[in-house]
């Protein structure tokens, strides 16, 4: 059968409203909830002087992000990588809508990170402990990365070659 594409629509169109389309029982929608979001916000905005210089980043966003990178163990281009290619990620992080152009600048979060300090972290880690523990149903597993072997075993793997 052939059907002109024309006639059928693309995934997502340009944009969608990300609200009515999602499945309720994933994992990203799940942790949304469950996260303190109002005392995020309120703790994040402590960190820039009211009505000087350029508005911010929303902290949903910012806090989305680095939630991203910290339950999925991965750099801040992928975090970003995964915001960008997944409406679930970007529901969690408080989008309405699906975006399809770049918002984020990876370097963002390197410069939240320094701007927020140890103290942020800390609560933000310690708020998404808090809720994983609430919710246990919930599972994010890092990504793998392969690293380099060992030097003792990387050696010992080499010497028993050499003797075999």
């Amino acid at each position: 059968m052939y059907r002109s594409e024309k006639f059928n629509p693309t995934l997502f169109g340009k944009l969608f409203h990300l609200g009515s389309r999602l499945d309720e029982k994933n994992r990203w929608l799940k942790l949304a909830e469950a996260l303190p979001w109002e005392k995020l916000d309120a703790e994040y905005g402590r960190y820039f002087a009211a009505g000087y210089g350029r508005p911010a980043k929303d902290s949903r966003l910012v806090c989305g992000l680095l939630a991203v990178k910290q339950l999925k163990n991965v750099s801040d281009e992928d975090a970003v990588t995964e915001f960008m290619e997944s409406p679930y990620v970007q529901a969690f992080c408080g989008q309405e809508y699906f975006a399809v152009e770049d918002m984020v600048n990876p370097g963002l979060l390197s410069e939240r990170r320094k701007r927020l300090g140890p103290e942020f972290m800390a609560m933000l880690d310690a708020e998404l402990v808090s809720a994983l523990k609430t919710h246990r149903d919930l599972k994010f597993h890092p990504a793998h990365r392969p690293g380099p072997e060992p030097f003792l075993p990387a050696l010992l793997s080499r010497l028993r070659s050499l003797f075999s």
